[in-house]
């Protein structure tokens, strides 16, 4: 069975800036903020990563840094190891499998220090995800799967780890739930084709499909992995620039012709194809499918939720 999951970044709604999210992520009207667009997209996603309003390094390194929060240099208590959003949700009540993206290790690292790596620091940069990701399996009812974001890695040619440092990265990822890796390229899946905690590798292969050629269908089999598919474009900019060219309009300022340009050119024929393409590919190895990456950047929710209402109607045929 394959699930449809998203990679966790939504709109803000209309009037509210990601200053004033990291200011009062503590607030009820946070709190609101994010329950109200978790019940959005757990309409149509079958395993919803909670709505990531936040910068994604800040999110977790403004803990991780803090003097009053660590055991040691940029290892954060397990008392203070606490994904808010996470929290607002398990205090929802929601019964069903929840997706927990946390941003990776490595990426942690390189935003912080640049590419030498010092192993003792990237440790315990590595434990600190981990006590992240041991939270939100232990507070939510049920977690399907923990991603972790990893942008750099096969994309910044200047972050290199060796093999060591790999492991060394992913050894605290010990869980019983799947642990994706989310890859923004998949030139570098073959280092961690032997990380024994990586159970998922997450393609974005909706924008550009050729992509798919690269990965190894033998490869994967004999890894015993799985991969995540992306099957609906995310490029936002791209998406709505095309139906402006067609149309000679501004769907940027106009809610309805962004849902319009979303529903036109990403429609359910097209990530259908897509879908199925997947499928033929790659069988029983495909584990997870969903838009390319983050929805952040679209204009308005309703526009992202078009997008995530036409997946849904692709895989199960308006079920």
């Amino acid at each position: 069975m394959v699930v449809y999951d998203d990679i966790g970044s939504f709109p803000l709604p209309e009037g509210i800036d990601r200053s004033w999210a990291e200011e009062n992520f503590t607030t009820p009207e946070y709190g609101e903020m994010v329950r109200r667009a978790f019940l959005m997209k757990s309409s149509v996603v079958e395993c919803p990563n909670y709505p990531q309003f936040r910068d994604m390094i800040n999110q977790f390194m403004s803990k991780i840094k803090n003097p009053k929060m660590q055991e040691d240099a940029y290892l954060i208590s397990r008392d203070f190891a606490v994904i808010e959003e996470v929290k607002i949700i398990a205090e929802m009540g929601y019964p069903d499998p929840v997706r927990v993206c946390i941003t990776g290790p490595f990426e942690l690292y390189y935003r912080e220090f640049g590419p030498v790596i010092y192993e003792d620091l990237l440790e315990n940069l590595a434990k600190s995800v981990s006590r992240f990701a041991e939270y939100a399996v232990e507070t939510l009812d049920e977690v399907c799967s923990i991603s972790l974001d990893e942008p750099s890695l096969g994309l910044n040619p200047e972050l290199q780890p060796t093999e060591d440092q790999i492991n060394l990265a992913y050894e605290p990822m010990k869980f019983d739930v799947d642990v994706q890796i989310h890859l923004h390229s998949p030139l570098f899946y073959r280092k961690l084709l032997n990380v024994d905690n990586i159970d998922v590798f997450g393609v974005e292969a909706a924008k550009d499909e050729s992509v798919l050629d690269i990965i190894d269908v033998e490869e994967i089999e004999s890894a015993e992995k799985g991969l995540r598919v992306g099957i609906a474009r995310t490029d936002i900019d791209s998406i709505l620039a095309e139906f402006n060219q067609k149309y000679g309009v501004n769907a940027w300022k106009d809610e309805e012709l962004s849902v319009k340009a979303v529903d036109e050119i990403e429609n359910v024929e097209v990530i259908k194809r897509r879908f199925e393409k997947a499928k033929e590919k790659f069988g029983n190895l495909l584990k997870y499918v969903g838009p390319d990456c983050g929805l952040f950047s679209f204009p308005n929710q309703k526009c992202a939720m078009k997008l995530l209402e036409n997946v849904y109607t692709a895989i199960h045929g308006g079920d």
